[in-house]
């Protein structure tokens, strides 16, 4: 099963920001996007700190959690992903 541009972002952020294991839910994921959408909207492109804000902003378990190796997907790039309409079949 593929995972989705929503998941890989998910995943990315677990990874990176050491959520909980039932973090980011759909919902914390959808703030933290419209967080940095809303960066993007006044023309600012989102640093590592940015993200680290809205993750810390709206996962209360953030930085909880390791995790072993190292993900370097840009979360820039997982967010444009994930904010397109989802293609047509």
């Amino acid at each position: 099963m593929q995972m989705t541009e929503d998941q890989k972002l998910a995943h990315s952020l677990k990874i990176k920001f050491g959520l909980g294991p039932h973090e980011p839910s759909a919902g914390q994921l959808a703030a933290i996007k419209r967080h940095i959408q809303s960066l993007r909207d006044q023309g600012i492109q989102p640093t590592h700190s940015d993200w680290e804000h809205a993750v810390y902003q709206y996962c209360p378990g953030a930085g909880s959690c390791r995790y072993s190796g190292l993900d370097n997907s840009d979360l820039n790039a997982l967010l444009m992903l994930a904010l397109k309409p989802p293609a047509k079949r």
